[in-house]
């Protein structure tokens, strides 16, 4: 349902249920209400039009449409190993809205959550990242390595559940013309994030 950004949705965007979808960028922004289906078929082979993945995502689409949910979505996550199950599904209805309007409404946003650091955890701790990126940093002047990209995990225990909607708005305050997005997953947990960069955009049969 391609509409323009709702009252609701408007008035309450500040506290973004967790059992919600949403994704902010320069070419299309729309946030989600409820979950049709879920589909956790894990998209190894994906690209082929014979595969499980394919042949289950078609299937999917046409029971949505069937049950009367026009120009129905995919939305969700794909893990870096397309072997494990996947954590996507096909949301009830969805709504766009201005992004330019989510971010003045970020920028003005005033609600704040305390929370305590019950316990940090780094991965890899702070030592071995720092040979990890001495030993980069050795090979970016070689003719062998020309660019080298290095992260890590830092978990992270609160003392009270972490309010995802709030912090969505602060990430959109921060970074307001990334591309921002609040993803459910099937076990309860939220993946949120602002990125700099679209790895992949189709629009009509180009891509």
């Amino acid at each position: 349902m391609d509409t323009s950004l709702a009252e609701e949705v408007q008035q309450t965007m500040a506290t973004l249920a967790p059992n919600r979808f949403f994704f902010m960028s320069p070419y299309r922004s729309f946030t989600t209400s409820g979950c049709f289906a879920r589909f956790d078929e894990p998209a190894v082979n994906g690209d082929s039009p014979d595969s499980p993945f394919q042949q289950k995502l078609a299937a999917l689409f046409a029971d949505a449409k069937a049950q009367g949910i026009k120009n129905p979505v995919m939305v969700g996550a794909i893990p870096f190993d397309p072997r494990q199950p996947s954590s996507l599904y096909i949301p009830e209805s969805w709504q766009s809205f201005s992004r330019q309007e989510k971010q003045t409404s970020a920028r003005r946003f005033t609600r704040s959550q305390s929370l305590n650091v019950v316990e940090r955890q780094a991965i890899p701790e702070q030592t071995t990242f720092e040979q990890m990126v001495a030993r980069a940093a050795a090979l970016t002047a070689t003719p062998q390595v020309d660019k080298v990209v290095l992260s890590r995990l830092i978990d992270i225990t609160t003392d009270a559940a972490i309010d995802s909607g709030v912090l969505l708005e602060r990430l959109i305050a921060q970074n307001p013309v990334s591309y921002n997005f609040h993803v459910p997953l099937a076990d309860g947990g939220v993946l949120l994030g602002a990125s700099p960069e679209l790895l992949l955009r189709k629009d009509g049969e180009r891509f």
